[in-house]
C-alpha cells in the first residue's frame, strides 16, 4: 500500500482518536492536578508541546513522548512508542509539518524539520532533516518517493 493511499484511507475513514488518546490530549493540554499525572502514568505517555487546534491522530496512544518545544503540523499520525524530542535536555526540538505519518517505535530527535507528507517508518531513528514527501527507514536512511 502506498503512502498516498494509506493517508487517504485514514482521512476517508474519518479517523478519530480513541477515548484514551482524547483523554491524554485533554489532560496534557489542561494540566488538571492529579488526573493529568494519572493519565500520563496509565498510558506511559507525556505530551508537553502545545497541540491546541492541531490534534494529532494517535490510534494507540501508549508510550508516546513529545518534547515541550516540538512543533506538530496538522493531520499528523503518531503511532505507539514514538519519541519526538531533543538530543539533550536544552537543545532544539523537531518541527513536524502537516500530513506526516510517524510509525510505531520511531525516534525523531534534535532540531530537525520533517517535511510535509513525509513518512517515518516503524523503529526509524531520524536525526537529520527529511524533505517533503520522503520516506525514512532505519537510521536516517531517506528513500525518496518516485515522482508522479
Amino acid at each position: 500500500m502506498s503512502d498516498v493511499s494509506l493517508r487517504s484511507e485514514i482521512v476517508a475513514a474519518g479517523a478519530r482518536n480513541p477515548w484514551a488518546a482524547r483523554a491524554l490530549i485533554f489532560f496534557c493540554s489542561h494540566r488538571v492536578p492529579l488526573l493529568s499525572r494519572l493519565t500520563k502514568v496509565i498510558l506511559n505517555s507525556d505530551i508537553e508541546c502545545p497541540i491546541a487546534g492541531r490534534e494529532p491522530l494517535m490510534p494507540h496512544p501508549y508510550g508516546i513522548v513529545i518534547h515541550s518545544r516540538a512543533q506538530l503540523g496538522r493531520r499528523v499520525v503518531i503511532l505507539h512508542q514514538v519519541t519526538i524530542g531533543a538530543r539533550c535536555s536544552v537543545a532544539a526540538a523537531p518541527v513536524v509539518e502537516d500530513d506526516v505519518i510517524i510509525g510505531a517505535g520511531a525516534k525523531v530527535l534534535g532540531g530537525i524539520r520533517i517535511g510535509r507528507g513525509a513518512v517515518i517508518g516503524a523503529n526509524a531513528v531520524v536525526t537529520r532533516d527529511v524533505p517533503p514527501g520522503a520516506t525514512v527507514v532505519g537510521v536516517n536512511r531517506i528513500v525518496r518517493r518516485a515522482p508522479g
